[in-house]
């Protein structure tokens, strides 16, 4: 079983890569340095918005890369249901979950938390960044540009 892993593994690293997933990827990467910048200037709901973003554009971009389809939807944990099996990823769904609820909570005022801009503190964009990088760095494990 693990054999036949690794051969779908490399198969999906020998790949050529079509330009949208590497413009998907770019997109990741940018919005990662947009939470970054927004976790710095104390925006935290901000920052964990654009770390929901990256992350679900670096899944999009694995999606794009393996199945060769465009993913709809913002769910992180389904998402990445769609391609865990065909690629080899160390990545937590609770961690998926957690980063999703950003979507929408970060954004809009009584979506689970009354004041997003008020509520949301300087922890929970760490940990937001946090998972959205390791998000990143699996993907581009998978997805290597040229």
């Amino acid at each position: 079983m693990l054999t036949n892993s690794l051969v779908a593994l490399e198969a999906y690293l020998v790949m050529p890569i079509r330009e949208e997933v590497l413009n998907w990827l770019e997109e990741a990467r940018a919005d990662l340095r947009h939470s970054e910048a927004s976790s710095s200037l104390g925006d935290y709901n901000w920052s964990c918005f654009a770390a929901h973003q990256a992350a679900e554009k670096a899944l999009k971009a694995l999606i794009l890369h393996v199945l060769g389809e465009y993913a709809r939807g913002h769910d992180l944990v389904k998402l990445y249901s769609m391609v865990k099996d065909q690629v080899e990823l160390v990545l937590d769904m609770a961690d998926l979950s957690r980063l999703s609820a950003y979507y929408t909570q970060a954004r809009y005022p009584n979506a689970g938390i009354e004041r997003p801009s008020k509520e949301i503190m300087r922890e929970q964009a760490v940990e937001a960044l946090m998972i959205a990088r390791r998000i990143l760095d699996e993907v581009s494990k998978i997805i290597r540009d040229p």
